[in-house]
């Protein structure tokens, strides 16, 4: 929806704030430019104030709102941003100054942009069935969304299947875990391979929001699990629910970036009803490798 502000249109009511916080951060873009630009939920904050636009309820998702999908740098940056050669990445942890991060201007140069966004390959590197055990008063009762799709990995117990191949060596730790300013949509543990101790946290995307795993999303929650429990082994998955089961990415920590390691297709036998007759969102099965 279009945005008037002091005369110019806008296509969000963030991109003014942004704009703000930018401005001074470089000097009016006389300092700066060609540097990454940290910025955090104080600067938000203050920036909303100074252009008179109210602020939304909760000023940490005003990057994420942002970042939740890759719809092109222009959905997440005013073109004035965007001509000086930055992107826009939502950013976690605490700040120097007490404060916490909510997002980074990052300098891509001029006709480039950031792939913060998990690209599911068109083939998986394996794809199993498992056997549909919600309960069927249950079944017709889910939804398509997050709370949904933490319910099927459980009744189903998908990720021992599709971690170890075989039922309960994939366990459940808590849904959701918070840890300010990061939060993960599942935390999971196993010990079954020789007792080797790994963690499992999980990015969670539902059909109804269609949101893209966003990698830099997961690698704030990452780093911080690895200081939390720096001998265990972490293992990020992004989880995503289409219409016949769960695309599952396991991912790798290379070069200071979350990767993409495996592609597992965990197809639902039966499917979940309300999971299908999405259009164009429904996942068609993938082929048998």
């Amino acid at each position: 929806m279009a945005f008037t502000w002091q005369g110019r249109t806008y296509s969000s009511k963030k991109f003014p704030v942004l704009e703000t916080i930018f401005g001074l951060k470089t000097d009016n873009r006389t300092q700066r430019i060609g540097e990454n630009i940290h910025f955090t939920l104080g600067d938000v904050s203050r920036a909303y104030r100074a252009c008179g636009i109210s602020e939304p309820a909760s000023i940490s998702n005003t990057i994420l709102d942002l970042t939740r999908k890759d719809r092109g740098i222009d959905a997440r940056l005013p073109r004035s941003i965007i001509d000086c050669g930055y992107d826009l990445r939502k950013k976690t942890g605490a700040a120097s100054n007490r404060e916490h991060f909510a997002g980074e201007f990052v300098y891509v140069g001029l006709g480039n942009s950031l792939e913060s966004w998990l690209e599911w390959p068109n083939v998986p590197d394996r794809s199993i069935t498992i056997d549909n055990r919600v309960p069927p008063k249950i079944s017709q009762l889910l939804s398509d969304d997050e709370g949904a799709l933490f319910s099927v990995i459980d009744y189903c117990d998908a990720l021992s299947y599709a971690m170890f191949g075989s039922a309960d060596t994939v366990l459940r730790v808590q849904n959701p875990m918070k840890w300010q300013p990061n939060e993960i949509d599942g935390l999971y543990f196993s010990d079954h391979d020789a007792g080797r101790q790994r963690l499992y946290p999980i990015e969670g995307k539902a059909l109804s929001t269609g949101d893209d795993v966003n990698l830099e999303q997961m690698l704030g929650a990452y780093l911080t699990m690895k200081s939390r429990y720096p001998g265990m082994d972490i293992i990020p998955l992004g989880i995503q629910m289409v219409g016949t089961g769960l695309r599952v990415a396991q991912l790798t920590y290379t070069g200071d970036r979350l990767r993409l390691d495996t592609y597992i297709f965990v197809r639902i036998n039966p499917a979940i009803q309300s999971w299908l007759g999405r259009g164009a969102v429904a996942e068609q099965m993938p082929p048998m490798l």
